[in-house]
């Protein structure tokens, strides 16, 4: 399995469909060749590129629909596995961060 493949395979299971250009954003962010082989050596730094994506990813809007033709993807699923992410590789979570509260005094 390419990098690619397991990129496009990891964001399916979200419902989510990746561009080339997507692809490409991700294998630049990791360093690595979307048609290298999938392995251990790379599993880091393709899930590190991953998670740097997610938060780009989240603009765009989760359901589309056009001629009877609807599409809509898991938006809590992907943030819970973003933050999986984030939080096992050390990264600052964007996404999940406390809000800030207004006291009133």
């Amino acid at each position: 399995m390419t990098v690619n493949d397991y990129i496009q395979q990891k964001f399916q299971t979200f419902g989510i469909n990746l561009s080339e250009a997507d692809l490409l954003d991700m294998c630049l962010t990791s360093k690595i060749s979307g048609e290298d082989e999938m392995n251990e050596d790379c599993y880091d730094r393709v899930s590190v590129a991953m998670a740097k994506f997610i938060p780009s990813l989240l603009l765009r809007p989760t359901s589309i629909g056009e001629s009877g033709f609807s599409m809509s993807w898991d938006i809590k699923g992907i943030k819970d596995y973003y933050s999986f992410l984030c939080k096992k590789y050390g990264l600052k979570d964007e996404l999940n961060t406390d809000k800030p509260k207004v006291k009133f005094l």
